[in-house]
């Protein structure tokens, strides 16, 4: 599992670099996709500002969890001229910022600010011990 900080935009940067970004927007935007790639946090940020940042995939059709982690990935859009570009939703609206990559890193800091997760289970979690006492 990866370490980044909200104080740090190029922890999220080593974690999610411009090339896999671009690729993967572009990859995400084709009609026929059946997996979106991108990035999942999996932790709200602690004191330090730490949390978890993965990689992660979903299947396009997979509903959003609605505890444990929050998916995020690019969408690249079509200009007036034919070629590609990635923007920093996941709805695939256009970017407002002039570099769709830096805005996206953005959206995962504003989102990792606001997310709120569960604390990750431990082996004497109670969550773990069912109906047995």
């Amino acid at each position: 599992m990866s370490q980044a900080n909200i104080g740090d935009r190029n922890s999220i940067e080593r974690i999610y670099p411009r090339a896999v970004f671009l690729r993967e927007a572009n990859a995400n935007s084709r009609a026929k996709a059946s997996v979106l790639r991108g990035l999942s946090i999996l932790s709200s940020p602690d004191t330090a500002g730490d949390f978890s940042l993965v990689r992660a995939a979903q299947h396009a059709g997979e509903r959003e969890a609605g505890e444990g982690a929050v998916f995020l990935c690019p969408f690249a859009q079509a200009t007036s001229r034919g070629a590609e570009y990635p923007t920093a939703t996941a709805g695939g609206a256009a970017a407002e910022d002039a570099d769709p990559y830096a805005a996206f890193i953005t959206r995962v800091l504003e989102t990792a600010r606001t997310a709120q997760l569960p604390e990750p289970t431990g082996l004497h979690d109670p969550r773990l011990k069912g109906l047995r006492q």
